[in-house]
């Protein structure tokens, strides 16, 4: 981004035009240069003769060897190999890597499992995408604050406390307390099958838990913990941490007040049956108050956005939640701007579902993949994959869940995806491992010298050709940011991590022809490891000494 800044402002002013960075194009073809610029998109005559008549002006710029005119008007650009290679040397090693730097405190929500509940297979791909942001976020410069905003209140934790008032057993919740809290969840639902009244009960006691009273607290309390342990175990293996963890019921409080405020405004509608409701002109009404006086999930969250914008001052508020989830997403920043709340800045990232070849799943019915069982099972396959390419099983753990993770994360988020486990744990190709492999296949050649790399002398074009795409990074991992995509990310490592295997087939680094290329050859390496173990912790993914 930094060299096209540069041709854009040498092309404004030989064109008398208005250029940016974004406008200048790298073509496919070696041929036709390192970058290229259509001046038909600006001229004013014709677009050939202005490209012509910017040529001399062009090539006096800092790092242009030569400009060449192609077809109507195309400038192509071939720039000096030496010093192109001296300025991104440069950017690489700074600890920024060249990425331009952000401002502003950021909020980004994710992952958000319910209490009383394992995580399932659906919640890998939301923790996958929401880490990899956090990440990415934090390395661009902003201010970020990771919130896991738990799902910990509402009618089915009464459903939960009458259960195991009715069916629990205190053995049974110490020994095992999540798989205890499961069945009572899904006995609960097979019992009000046969009796409706059982629904009612739930309602009561998640009412009793809405007024404070002793009991129904302290077993929503001791169901809130023991799930919040239950899940640190899941996020300890996925290398996952939050800033803060919170739930719905912070902010309960909250949403009573704010509810009060906005039927005073007239922005909220008090109906006959004492319920509260918010009317919109191009989206579904919606209910924001029961008529027994419980709050819900979007009101609860209206209060959530009005705490986040208007008392702790975060400039943005993004939500990683499944797509699902547009209409709700849409009513909550409506209803925010007709209750005065700022929505600036307020975001849903969305993502497509997961789905494994198993099948769907049904909490109430106790079928789900548990996420857990998804980490036993990559790290399962890794081990075995391992153990036929005869390499060190001491890394499975991370070839594993690292494989999962890239699986999710090289699919564009708004895509639904469906597992291939021969796919994802492959070691050639676009998969985790392979990028891995790659990363410590330049750890390996780095160790063997005892040499210092350096960047001198002018690079051959398989040299040339990885050059560039490391020089792509910054740019990469800005954009990755802005479009709230990791697959950008993922892609671009994937590809260059095929372009150091062209080179490491092609260009011998340890005893090369000479010296100088042997030490340019081993800076290229030193690079291209710098890049990916910076890369794949901006992925979430664990990179290895060996494998």
């Amino acid at each position: 981004m930094r060299v096209k800044k540069k041709l854009a402002d040498a092309l404004g002013d030989a064109l008398d035009a208005d250029v940016g960075p974004e406008d200048i194009e790298i073509p496919e073809e070696e041929e036709h240069g390192d970058f290229a610029f259509p001046v038909m998109g600006v001229a004013e005559g014709n677009p050939r003769q202005e490209a012509e008549e910017a040529v001399e002006p062009l090539e006096e710029r800092e790092m242009v060897e030569k400009v060449e005119v192609a077809g109507p008007g195309y400038l192509n650009f071939f720039l000096d190999r030496e010093r192109f290679a001296e300025v991104i040397t440069e950017l690489l090693e700074q600890e920024s890597m060249g990425v331009v730097q952000r401002d502003g405190k950021l909020l980004l929500e994710f992952s958000s499992p319910n209490v009383a509940k394992p995580m399932h297979v659906g919640h890998f791909r939301n923790n996958a995408i929401g880490d990899a942001l956090q990440r990415i976020f934090r390395f661009v410069g902003y201010d970020v604050t990771s919130e896991n905003y738990l799902g910990d209140w509402g009618t089915q934790y009464g459903k939960l406390v009458y259960a195991f008032k009715e069916y629990g057993s205190e053995e049974e919740f110490e020994k095992e307390p999540m798989e205890h809290m499961f069945d009572l969840y899904v006995k609960f639902h097979e019992e009000a099958e046969e009796d409706e009244e059982l629904e009612e009960k739930g309602r009561e006691w998640a009412q009793r838990i809405e007024d404070g009273e002793e009991e129904a607290a302290d077993l929503w309390e001791r169901f809130r913990e023991e799930s919040i342990e239950y899940h640190m175990k899941d996020y300890g293996r996925m290398g996952i941490d939050f800033d803060r963890i919170t739930g719905e019921s912070t902010v309960v409080e909250g949403a009573e007040d704010l509810l009060e405020e906005g039927v005073e405004k007239g922005a909220i509608k008090e109906d006959p049956d004492g319920s509260l409701s918010i009317e919109f002109d191009e989206l579904p009404d919606v209910v924001v108050k029961k008529a027994d006086g419980t709050t819900l999930y979007l009101s609860r969250d209206l209060a959530n956005l009005e705490k986040r914008k208007e008392k702790e001052g975060f400039d943005y508020n993004l939500y990683v939640v499944g797509s699902e989830q547009e209409l709700h997403f849409r009513q909550v920043f409506q209803a925010g701007d007709r209750l005065g709340i700022n929505t600036e800045g307020c975001e849903h990232i969305s993502y497509g579902l997961l789905d494994l070849p198993e099948g769907g799943m049904s909490s109430r019915e106790g079928r789900i993949i548990r996420l857990s069982d998804l980490l036993d099972r990559s790290v399962e396959k890794a081990e075995e994959k391992l153990k036929e390419e005869d390499k060190d099983l001491d890394v499975a753990e991370a070839v594993g869940i690292g494989a999962a993770k890239y699986a999710n994360l090289k699919v564009s988020r708004n895509k639904k995806i469906t597992f291939d486990w021969k796919k994802v744990l492959s070691f050639e190709g676009d998969s985790g491992p392979y990028l891995q492999y790659s990363n410590t296949r330049a750890k390996s050649i780095l160790n063997k010298s005892d040499k210092e790399g350096d960047m001198v002398g002018e690079l051959k074009d398989d040299e040339y050709r990885l050059l560039k795409e490391l020089s792509r990074f910054p740019e990469v991992v800005e954009n990755t940011a802005e479009q709230r995509e990791p697959a950008k990310l993922a892609n671009y490592l994937s590809h260059l991590s095929e372009e150091f295997n062209s080179f490491y087939h092609s260009c011998r680094v340890i005893g090369a022809e000479n010296g100088e290329i042997e030490r340019r050859r081993l800076k290229l390496v030193e690079l291209f490891r710098e890049v990916t173990d910076r890369g794949l912790k901006l992925l979430g993914i664990e990179p290895l000494d060996e494998m």
